[in-house]
């Protein structure tokens, strides 16, 4: 069976390239601070309270920082609540940078 989709020019090619690199460059400039780090390990989590919950991911380095990001599961869709760069080198967390913080609604 032939295939039904005509072949890619060198000028759209090009294009979608150009496209994809231009994409990957503005991802990479929206956490500076990890890219380029050797990851160490992840820890993923999961609480469950009443039908909703909590899913906690959590990106470790080898140079003692970690990414974490919380999601809440009790919305119909699984919603970003907050998004951190931090230290742990020195066994405590410290707080570098916070993305994304997004509160619980009264």
């Amino acid at each position: 069976m032939k295939s039904q989709s005509k072949p890619i020019s060198k000028a759209e090619r090009k294009k979608l390239d150009r496209f994809h690199e231009q994409r990957k460059a503005k991802l990479r400039k929206k956490y500076p601070e990890i890219h380029g780090k050797k990851l160490d390990y992840v820890t993923h989590s999961f609480e469950d309270n009443d039908g909703g919950g909590w899913l906690y991911v959590n990106l470790y380095f080898t140079d003692g920082t970690n990414f974490s990001m919380d999601f809440s599961m009790n919305n119909p869709a699984i919603v970003p609540r907050c998004i951190e760069y931090g230290d742990m080198s020195n066994g405590n967390y410290e707080n570098i940078r916070t993305y994304y913080y997004r509160g619980e609604k009264p």
